[in-house]
């Protein structure tokens, strides 16, 4: 399915209705809906519906996309399988689609658009991210995770990692006089006032000298879902301190694990661009896909690929290897690594002779 026709089906099927349909209540309006996450056990409403940004994210259990993630999720199905039962393609029966006329158009949608944050975001996310940069410091154990995953201190300093112990922000912001209220709403605390990445390591986006967005990773066996990022629109992470020859991945360690390599990467934080990520994209001279290999990696290499056209490459890992951070993890994973990227330049010049 083409980008086209899948920004028309996110537009055909609005999803605050899609949800609906999959029996969540939602309760509020404006910016915000609410609801039960139909996700995992959700005893207060931790689940929210962004029309605006035509996106879902749940507090709770850290569930989060747009319409066809949800559906994937709610009705367990492969991505092409989501789109067709949205109706994107022939024979689509739609989700729960009562008989009726086709909706009309709607107005263009926002959900590629980077956020437009006020000044008070901005000094809020900062601050949440300079917090968690020294507390990093101070926590051996988040440190020696860093270190087994092979990543470096002068990394940790470059990309301003940090890590929350769960009971240093709110009072943090209240010396700063910055908006809890405001705070919640990006997603750095639960309603019950508790931080939305305590017990994680912190990896965020940096936009010149301010934070842009953020995304905990729990340590490996830790409760809860492994990533959990804010209530605002995945941005391409990365993109800022690119390059026109770029390294793209899925998650933000395999991210870390290229940049460490030195290397121009960005992290999809997912499997499925927006709009406005292939727009960023398709600046680039030449982009060298380097997904997980899973289904869900090799459906989204294929897609990208075609999206982009001559400038992609896709770079697969060797057999056993499921990312590229795991293999970052091995004592001769940069030389694998390396390796297979003379390959794909070798297989690319001969393919433009």
């Amino acid at each position: 399915m083409s980008r086209i026709d899948t920004e028309q089906l996110k537009r055909r099927h609005p999803i605050a209705d899609v949800v609906r349909r999959h029996g969540v209540e939602l309760r509020g309006q404006g910016r915000r809906l609410t609801g039960r996450c139909p996700f995992h056990e959700d005893r207060t409403p931790s689940f929210c519906v962004y029309p605006e940004t035509e996106s879902f994210h749940c507090f709770g259990c850290g569930a989060s996309g747009d319409v066809i993630d949800f559906v994937r999720r709610a009705e367990d199905l492969g991505f092409r399988e989501a789109v067709l039962r949205l109706g994107g393609g022939a024979g689509g029966a739609g989700v729960g689609r009562a008989p009726g006329p086709t909706p009309g158009p709607r107005a263009p949608e926002k959900a590629d658009r980077a956020p437009v944050l006020s000044l008070d975001d901005r000094l809020i996310l900062t601050a949440a991210c300079e917090l968690y940069h020294e507390t990093l410091l101070e926590t051996p154990e988040a440190l020696r995770y860093l270190d087994e995953r092979g990543v470096q201190p002068w990394l940790r300093e470059r990309c301003r990692l940090g890590a929350s112990d769960g009971g240093r922000l709110v009072p943090y912001l209240k010396r700063r006089r910055l908006s809890l209220k405001r705070a919640e709403e990006l997603g750095l605390l639960f309603p019950s006032g508790e931080e939305t990445m305590a017990g994680r390591i912190v990896i965020p986006e940096l936009r010149g000298a301010h934070r842009g967005w953020m995304v905990g990773r729990a340590p490996d066996g830790g409760p809860g879902p492994k990533y959990r990022g804010l209530s605002l629109p995945k941005p391409l992470l990365g993109y800022e301190r690119g390059r026109r020859r770029l390294f793209l991945t899925e998650g933000p360690f395999d991210w870390l694990t290229l940049t460490g390599w030195g290397l121009s990467a960005c992290a999809l934080l997912g499997t499925q661009p927006g709009r406005g990520a292939l727009r960023l994209l398709e600046r680039a001279r030449s982009v060298v896909l380097v997904m997980d290999a899973d289904e869900a990696g090799r459906d989204a290499a294929q897609r990208l690929s075609a999206e982009l056209g001559g400038r992609a490459r896709v770079l697969e890992l060797p057999p056993g290897v499921k990312d590229v951070s795991e293999l970052g993890a091995r004592p001769d994973g940069r030389e694998i690594f390396f390796g297979l990227l003379d390959a794909v330049r070798r297989g690319a010049d001969a393919a433009s002779r």
